[in-house]
This record gives C-alpha cells, structure tokens and sequence, in this order.
C-alpha cells in the first residue's frame, strides 16, 4: 500500500511542506531518511518520532490518560526503558485513517518539529518507487539556525542591509549553505529530490554518483557525509561533467606550448644546468621571450631564479612528470619523447597526472575539489574556488592536527602547485595576481578529461 502523506515543519510561514507518496511497509528508521533527503536536511543531529502532539498538554481521555509512544534509533534505545526502537515499527502501523497525525522531530536543540498526516492511500503497483516526492514548498531551514524563531529572525536580518549583524550574518549563511547550492528560502528542486530518493533503495538503482564514468568524482562523492552527497551529487547535474573532455590539435598544442617549448629545447640529448643547478641565462631569456613573459615581467629575465615563471615552468615539469634532474643535468622522461610531437597526447597526459601525481591525499581531494569547479565554469575569481575547495575538504573531513578546520592560507597552500600547472596551461590567466578569468571551453574540458582519468 502506498500512502499519501503530507509533512509540514510546525510553525514555518509561509509553511515548509512536502507531499510523498510513501511504501507503508517502510520502517520509520528508513522514513527517517526519506525525511532528511526530501525536507533538505543533512542528517547531522538525533532524531525521534512520536504520536503525541509536542506543542499540546496531554489531557485524559474517559478518564484515562493516554500514553504517548515515542519511537527512537536503537543507539539512543539505552538511555530510556520507555522508548521503542524505530527499526522494529513500520509508518503502515503507526499512520492509519484511525490514528492522528505522527510528528518527526530533527536535532534536539533547534527542535525542528515535522508534523506527518496521512491525506490518502492506494495499492501499489509493483514498479511504484518506494518514495516519491509528488510537491512540496520551499527548501528546509538552515541547519544550526536556531529552530524556526531563529531561522525566520535569519532571513529578517539578511533582508534588511541595515542590520546590525547583516553582514556577519550573510557570511554565516554564505558557509553554512555551501558552494554547492544557492540559498533561496523559496527553492525546491523536485527532480533532484527525488533522484535522491531513488539512491535510497539500492536495488532500484544501478548508478548511486550519476557519473558512473569518473570513478574519481564517484569515489570523492562516497566519502561525503550522506547529506551532503546529496547537495554535491545535485551540484555535479549541474557541472556538465559529462561534456567535451578532448580539444582540437591546435587548441591542444596552443595549452601545452610552455611545456613542448622546455621538452624540445631540454631535447632528447639534454640540457646541463649551471653550477649552482639553474637553467642556463641564454635559457632563461629565450624562454621569457618565446613564451611571451617577458613583456610583463618588471625585474630581471636573466637568471632562472629571477625569472619566476621560468622557475615554476620547469618546477612543473619535473611534478608532472615530463622532465628529471639527474647529476647536473635535465633530462626528458620515456613519457616525454613519446609526445614530442603529440600536442594532444601530452594534453592529455598532463591531464591525467594533475589528478593524479600528489603526495599526499589532502592535496589529491583539494585538486579533484578544484577540477570539478573548473569543469562546472561558474566561478570567476580565485577566492571563490578557495571557498568551494575549503568547503568541500571540511566535509571531506580534512582537519589540521588540533583538529580545527582548514585556514584558507592552507587550501591556497595546497593548491599553489597545481595552480601554476593551470597558469602554464592558460587556463587561468592571472599569473601575478589572485583573480582567476572566467574558465574558456577548452579549460572545462581539461578539467573533464582530468576527472575521467
């Protein structure tokens, strides 16, 4: 049997409500997941049910007082001998035409209070989804917010640029919501909902990530705390991921040059660097002047040390693979003479070892978290992607060793190297400042194949 249910967060207005359609056979630790996907919720406090009103007094019937039941996740089970576990009850037994409405309340202390009443029923057809979002008004409040007197004093506050804490408050919003989905009180987005309602019950899906390609992006999403997956799963339908992930020979050989230009001059015999371990000057001003930095550079385009962008060419290189540095001398790798006169395939391999040759792991996720920005093309300024890659690798998990979350000076510090690679590569710009330009095409598209390697 299928039940129509309607959910309502008590005291929201204009009301926050849902309408699902609902297997009875469901047990209330999975209604419990159903609610935190199609409400909005993040899952990241206790919960609980019950059949008693919490906002009424209890009041004796026929003289008798009823006894409320309250139903709780079996770890919570040891702390009263009145509770009755979740996962031994289904929404079917407890939510009928009899009984009155179930209530479902989301972390103690916000108290976030659902009201569930049963609008209908109808049998169910064997190829019926085991949940269904049919409508619904407005996302879910923002967790933290201080239950819904606190929420709707948030929004008076964003609303109002006069405020005394607008500004603190807007930041707040800004980190709490993420850089995965836009605030709007307003917005609900039926479709994804229930996308994410299908992930729910394995056996009715094939692909959890949505991007059964890229095992990179498909092993990054399993690691997120399960309300978060859902926003980035939601984010990534919105990427394009799955667009062009190759580019012509001469858009090709146009990104790579700085790397083809030190790969031939290094050529296949070498290239003997001076005593000190530099490029030779003669090297230094005819990479300057061949690869167009030297209009820009103020200082000095002699000595390799002096010429940054020659150093972090070369740098670079070495990182991606391309060229060593063996007693005194700069060789090319296997790797590297292959592609000589491959634009495309050095593209390519370029792609793949930036999404792959790191050291260590919080680099690794700091540079998929980076790909997928790129390859989703919204952001224009480097302080952006700092934000969304913070963002991501705090619910990843990422912490420093007294277990604070992650400075922004440490995402820029994670992401240095990598973001010369993509300077040298074009597909960011700005190599003297902080703003990263809007991502072309063929950047999106670097970015795509490195995430299908």
């Amino acid at each position: 049997m299928l039940l129509r249910v309607r959910v309502s967060i008590e005291g929201s207005e204009p009301a926050i409500w849902r309408l699902l359609e609902l297997d009875s056979s469901l047990t209330l630790d999975s209604v419990h997941e159903i609610l935190q996907t199609a409400v909005g919720w993040r899952d990241a406090h206790l919960h609980s049910f019950t059949d008693t009103d919490p906002y009424k007094r209890l009041r004796p019937v026929n003289g008798r007082w009823p006894e409320p039941r309250r139903w709780v996740p079996v770890d919570l089970l040891e702390d009263s001998d009145e509770d009755l576990p979740e996962t031994d009850w289904t929404l079917g037994q407890i939510l009928t035409t009899e009984s009155g409405p179930l209530f479902y309340e989301y972390d103690f202390g916000d108290a976030w209070i659902h009201r569930l009443e049963l609008t209908g029923s109808r049998p169910a057809p064997t190829t019926a989804p085991r949940a269904r979002l049919l409508d619904g008004a407005r996302r879910a409040p923002l967790e933290d917010s201080g239950g819904i007197g606190g929420y709707y004093g948030l929004l008076d506050a964003l609303a109002d640029p006069g405020h005394d804490e607008h500004e603190d408050l807007k930041a707040w919003v800004a980190w709490t919501a993420g850089p995965w989905q836009e605030f709007d009180p307003e917005q609900l987005d039926t479709d994804a909902m229930n996308n994410e309602l299908a992930l729910l019950f394995p056996a009715e899906t094939v692909n959890e990530s949505g991007h059964g390609s890229q095992p990179l992006i498909q092993e990054l999403t399993h690691r997120l705390p399960p309300g978060i997956r859902r926003e980035f799963r939601s984010y990534l339908a919105t990427a394009n991921l799955d667009g062009p992930a190759e580019v012509d020979a001469d858009i090709a050989e146009a990104m790579t040059a700085p790397y083809l230009w030190l790969v031939r001059r290094i050529g296949r015999e070498g290239l003997s660097l001076t005593a000190a371990g530099w490029l030779p000057p003669a090297v230094v001003r005819e990479a300057m002047n061949e690869l167009g930095w030297a209009k820009d550079w103020t200082g000095k385009a002699s000595r390799e040390d002096q010429a940054l962008p020659v150093l972090q060419l070369r740098e670079s290189a070495q990182r991606l693979g391309l060229i060593r540095k063996i007693k005194g001398r700069l060789t090319i790798t296997s790797a590297a003479k292959r592609l000589l006169d491959e634009p495309t395939g050095l593209w390519l391999f370029l792609a793949r070892a930036i999404a792959h040759r790191h050291r260590h792991d919080s680099r690794r996720d700091a540079v998929l978290l980076l790909l997928i920005e790129i390859a989703a093309g919204k952001r224009t300024e480097w302080d952006d992607y700092l934000e969304a890659v913070s963002f991501g690798l705090s619910a990843l998990g990422w912490r420093t060793s007294i277990g604070a979350e992650l400075e922004l000076r440490t995402v820029q510090a994670l992401l240095s190297e990598p973001r010369e690679d993509l300077l040298n590569l074009g597909i960011f710009d700005d190599r003297g400042g902080l703003e990263a330009n809007t991502v072309t095409p063929p950047g999106q598209a670097f970015a795509r194949a490195a995430l299908h390697s």
